[in-house]
């Protein structure tokens, strides 16, 4: 006897029939049929009349899946309490992630975050600042990863981990012929920027003490919203250049990643950040959603 055998047994007798119980349980109904025939097998006792239409349970077998449905339920105690003891964070979170950092970021820790934590249901929303700091305020989000510092006070700040840009190339491009590109040799004509990066470069002190930077020397043409991919993909076929961050060369190709330069004098770089509201109750999942985001990060 097992508990598998127990459920189905419980399966057929709610919906009288063999295939919808199949179903239920994720089976096929040949699988629950023949552990059904192993139970009674088991104990030389007929649980099911299989001549009736629907199928019903015998005298005896209505006794034996009272008692499977009182087992299952101690079962599903005895997890509960289990999980409580072991100290395992569960519960549902709502996490906020920049579009800029998803496709990149997220593909490295929410298989691993989802296999080690199922007790978790982790609903992620792409937003900008400003939206996440809307949703916070109105509860509706837990937490969110951003670029520091956070464009809002009030917020409590974790530094994650610090991630530079590089150059992304159009084929055929003169700055192929570097190793690497420094900041004065960036043709700011050839540039296509999406407006977030437009807005990092003109704030940057950094930048700003070492380069002539404003606004309207970045290019005439900004990238509003969207992916960078979209960007990328632009110059794949248009030529011209771009920044992309470090972590978008993990999906690259060798073909692409020979269009990639870093960039120095100054290195251009952004700190990531975990924010929580004040207040903050979720501090268990915060922590293994941050751990399970630096385990998955790659050595660049």
């Amino acid at each position: 006897m097992n508990f598998n055998q127990l459920r189905y047994i419980v399966a057929v007798d709610r919906h009288r029939n063999f295939s919808r119980a199949a179903d239920e349980c994720e089976v096929a109904q040949s699988t629950l049929s023949k552990e059904i025939q192993r139970l009674e097998k088991e104990f030389r006792i007929i649980i099911f009349d299989r001549s009736r239409n629907p199928v019903a349970p015998t005298m005896k077998g209505t006794d034996l899946i009272r008692q499977a449905k009182v087992i299952l339920e101690g079962q599903k105690q005895f997890i509960e309490i289990a999980r409580k003891m072991s100290n395992r964070p569960a519960g549902n979170f709502r996490l906020g992630i920049l579009p800029m950092l998803a496709p990149y970021l997220l593909p490295l820790f929410i298989r691993p975050l989802a296999e080690k934590y199922p007790e978790l249901s982790v609903e992620i929303l792409e937003l900008t600042p400003q939206e996440m700091a809307i949703h916070f305020e109105e509860d509706e989000l837990d937490g969110g990863i951003a670029i520091l510092p956070f464009f809002k006070e009030g917020y409590y700040e974790d530094a994650l981990f610090e991630e530079d840009f590089v150059l992304y190339l159009g084929a055929g491009h003169p700055l192929l012929e570097k190793e690497e590109v420094k900041w004065n040799e960036i043709p700011f004509d050839n540039l296509l920027l999406h407006d977030t990066f437009k807005s990092y470069l003109t704030s940057s002190s950094e930048i700003k003490n070492k380069a002539s930077l404003s606004a309207r020397t970045i290019g005439n043409i900004s990238y509003h919203s969207g992916s960078l991919e979209t960007i990328r993909k632009i110059i794949d076929r248009n030529g011209g250049i771009t920044f992309l961050p470090r972590l978008a060369t993990i999906y690259m190709g060798e073909r692409r990643l020979q269009m990639v330069r870093p960039v120095v004098d100054p290195v251009l770089s952004r700190t990531i950040t975990f924010v929580t509201p004040r207040g903050f109750e979720k501090n268990r999942i915060t922590k293994v959603i941050k751990k399970e985001i630096l385990s998955g990060l790659p050595k660049l």
